[in-house]
């Protein structure tokens, strides 16, 4: 099993990188040459920053039993389908069952930002930062 993670905007990747280190897990952060991220644990892959390169990528590389950390419902729902584990940014998980109710609330939300200004999304809090990190612990210990 191996942790890959869309890191160009995924938060907590040094505790994130901590929790594989202590379980021995494998981890791969996949980013755009516009981010600078070094560490002597992770195996870094930069990608060319084209739209949707670092998706793509995931998406080609992640195998059956890999955990993949992404805030993409694209790359969730192909994740899934190739038999993966896939998790966001709140420590939720994203599922077959989940993924068109997921699906159709980003649509719902596309449609009316279209027509109204709406706010982005809240602030992370400690409790979202803890949930994740708490959910990813869960699925370290069990593997």
């Amino acid at each position: 099993m191996r942790v890959l993670v869309d890191a160009d905007a995924f938060p907590n990747i040094k505790e994130i990188i901590e929790l594989c280190k202590k379980y021995k897990k494998e981890i791969i952060l996949y980013m755009d040459m516009n981010h600078v991220f070094t560490d002597d644990y992770a195996v870094i892959k930069i990608i060319d920053s084209s739209f949707n390169a670092v998706d793509l990528f995931i998406e080609n590389e992640v195998k059956k039993n890999d955990l993949v950390l992404t805030q993409d419902y694209g790359v969730a729902t192909i994740t899934i389908s190739k038999g993966a584990l896939c998790m966001n940014q709140y420590g939720n998980m994203y599922t077959e069952q989940n993924m068109d109710y997921l699906l159709e609330i980003k649509n719902n939300s596309r449609l009316l930002r279209k027509h109204h200004h709406l706010k982005g999304p809240k602030k992370r809090t400690n409790k979202d930062k803890e949930n994740l990190l708490n959910k990813l612990t869960e699925i370290l210990e069990e593997w």
